[in-house]
């Protein structure tokens, strides 16, 4: 299930661009949103006593919505309208990191001097991807701005905001299931996309393809639908450590397929750039034995990243 779940997110990226083609980031968000709520309304209103009733939590849940279905879904695709698929692919396995940053500060969770050089590492891959090589540089050969640069700077400002989400979320643990979580947060954020994605079809119009039509579908059913619901099932299977190793296969997946499908052109910057991500983020995601004072026992705190 964890590895199915990957794999539907591994497509998110080609599937984007697909979408782009015919239409902006607004309307690709209303659309895709629209299409999972149809699924996912019903299991809310089902669930409807168990959504928060407490003022923080409902707070919380409005803030996980805004956070991870807006300005990050907003950041995301506005920045892969103009940085290549393979890039987004790569990039996003930078979360894990952010996440770990976020956690230490704000969390006060347990931090080595390996895992702040590893968290360093793996940054250092995320320059190497933006910048192709180790020469920073904001304009492409025409002399005009990079817009691919910006693309992936505008990628990270999703990835920062998706990782707080991921840390607000954690006071939620234990108190609402988290399909529940997405499913409502999802549904809630068309609160902010139907009126955006209203006033941006009346400025831009509606001019679908069959290729866009089908990057939109995929996003909402196979990305926003059956893989939320396929990794919170394995989730309840597995141990977390081992479900936060199959997160690997969303980046080398993604790639591949914007390579296969999209031609994407992928150099040995990019590449390098992308290894010391993942080997950073397992670096960054391996437990911290955490000793209590208990007989003979030992208490094991695993994080687990949420894609």
């Amino acid at each position: 299930m964890l590895i199915t779940a990957n794999i539907c997110f591994a497509g998110a990226y080609v599937s984007g661009k697909f979408a782009l083609t015919a239409v902006t980031p607004v309307t690709l968000n209303l659309l895709r949103f629209l299409l999972a709520s149809v699924f996912l309304a019903p299991l809310v209103w089902r669930y409807r006593r168990q959504l928060p009733r407490h003022r923080v939590d409902v707070a919380t849940f409005v803030t996980i919505a805004i956070f991870s279905f807006v300005l990050n879904k907003l950041f995301e695709y506005v920045g892969l309208n103009l940085t290549t698929a393979s890039d987004g692919a790569l990039l996003i396995a930078g979360e894990g990191l952010f996440t770990s940053a976020l956690a230490w500060i704000f969390l006060r969770e347990r931090v080595t001097v390996g895992r702040v050089l590893a968290l360093l590492f793996g940054f250092g891959g995320a320059y190497l991807i933006i910048e192709r090589g180790p020469i920073p540089h904001l304009t492409a050969a025409t002399g005009h701005l990079d817009l691919r640069v910006l693309g992936d700077a505008l990628f990270i400002l999703s990835l920062t905001v998706e990782a707080a989400a991921n840390i607000i979320s954690k006071r939620l643990a234990g108190h609402f299931s988290p399909i529940l979580v997405t499913s409502a947060t999802v549904v809630g954020s068309l609160v902010v996309w139907v009126p955006a994605g209203g006033i941006d079809l009346a400025l831009h119009g509606l001019h679908l393809t069959w290729v866009a039509v089908a990057g939109i579908v995929y996003l909402g059913t196979f990305v926003t639908v059956v893989g939320y619901f396929l990794w919170f099932g394995g989730l309840q299977l597995i141990d977390g450590s081992a479900a936060a190793a199959t997160l690997f296969i969303q980046p080398l997946v993604g790639t591949l397929l914007a390579v296969v499908l999209l031609k994407d052109t992928v150099g040995i910057f990019t590449l390098i750039g992308g290894l010391a991500i993942l080997m950073s983020v397992w670096l960054t995601s391996r437990p911290v034995p955490t000793r209590v004072t208990m007989p003979n026992t030992a208490i094991e705190s695993v994080p687990v990243e949420l894609p």
